[in-house]
C-alpha cells in the first residue's frame, strides 16, 4: 500500500493512541518506512493496521522498531570523536563526567563515549536513552557482531573479548552505562549533564520539534557543557541558545 500525502494526517491521528507520535518526524522518511511495513505485513489499509494493533502488543513493538531510525556505528565520523576527546581533556572537571547519549539505538555512541573516557582514565557516568524498548534490550547485552566490532579502532580493541560468534564489551573500570527507555520529544531527564551526545537524530524531526529538543538540551547542560551532534546536522540557532561553535558538530554552552 502506498501512503499518499492526503492520508498522512489520518495516519498520524490513528497511530497516536498507541504511543506513536509521528507528527514530530518529517513525513517523507517515515512514510516510506510505513509503506514497507504495511506491504510486508499484508495490510491493505491503515485502518486494518490500527485494528490489528489493538489486539497485538507484539505487532506494536514490531511497528515501533521498524519506524525508528537505528543507523549507527562505533566511532562514526571518527575525527569528530577525537575532537570531542581533545576538548574533554582540556576541561578540568573534578567530578565524574555526566553524559547523556540521547537516541542511543543499540549502543554504539554511548559505548564509544565510554571507551574514550576509559582510555583517558577519566571517571564518567553515561545515561543512554532510546524510545525503542527492544533495541535497548539488545544494547544492554553488550554483545556486538563482527561487522559492528570492525568499526572499533585497534587501540580500543582491548575493551572487547570474543564471546562465541560475537564480541563482548569488557573492562569498563572508570564508569558505567545505564540504558533507559525515553521519548526524546516528550520529556527530559531532570539531571544536568556535562556532555549531551545526540548524533543524526534531529535530522528526522520537524523544524519546530528539532528546535524544542535543542532548547531542552541547552537546559540539560551544565555551564561549559558540550553538545555533540551529527556532522550533517545544522544548528544555526546555537548562539541564541547560549552556545559557541567549536566545530560543525560540537558546541559548548557558555559559562
Amino acid at each position: 500500500m502506498a501512503v499518499e500525502d492526503e492520508t498522512w494526517n489520518k495516519i498520524v491521528r490513528a497511530l497516536a493512541p498507541f504511543g506513536l507520535d509521528l507528527s514530530v518526524y518529517k513525513p517523507g522518511q517515515i512514510k516510506r518506512r510505513l509503506e514497507t511495513f504495511l506491504n510486508q505485513e499484508g495490510f491493505a489499509t491503515v485502518d486494518a493496521l490500527t485494528r490489528a494493533l489493538t489486539q497485538s502488543p507484539d505487532l506494536y513493538r514490531k511497528l515501533h522498531g521498524h519506524l525508528t531510525i537505528h543507523v549507527t556505528e562505533f566511532f562514526r565520523d571518527r575525527p569528530y570523536w577525537l575532537q570531542l576527546r581533545s576538548v574533554i581533556s582540556h576541561e578540568r572537571l573534578q567530578v565524574p563526567w555526566a553524559v547523556w547519549s540521547a537516541g542511543c539505538s543499540w549502543g554504539a555512541e554511548p559505548v564509544t563515549a565510554a571507551l574514550i573516557f576509559e582510555d583517558m582514565g577519566q571517571p564518567y557516568s553515561i545515561l543512554a536513552t532510546d524510545s525503542d524498548g527492544d533495541i535497548l534490550t539488545t544494547a544492554r547485552t553488550g554483545r556486538y557482531l563482527d561487522e559492528q566490532y570492525r568499526k572499533v579502532p585497534p587501540p580500543y580493541g582491548r575493551f572487547f573479548e570474543r564471546d562465541g560468534d560475537a564480541w563482548r564489551l569488557v573492562g569498563l573500570s572508570h564508569g558505567t552505562i545505564t540504558y533507559r527507555q525515553h521519548n526524546l520529544t516528550a520529556e527530559f531527564p531532570p539531571q544536568q549533564y556535562n556532555v549531551v551526545v545526540c548524533r543524526n537524530v534531529l535530522i528526522y524531526f520537524e523544524p519546530a520539534v528539532r528546535l524544542r529538543v535543542l532548547r531542552a538540551f541547552a537546559d540539560a547542560l551544565t555551564p561549559r557543557g558540550l553538545l555533540f551532534l551529527g556532522v550533517t546536522e545544522t544548528f544555526l540557532e546555537y548562539a541564541d541558545l547560549g552556545f559557541r561553535m567549536i566545530s560543525p558538530s560540537l558546541y559548548q554552552k557558555a559559562d
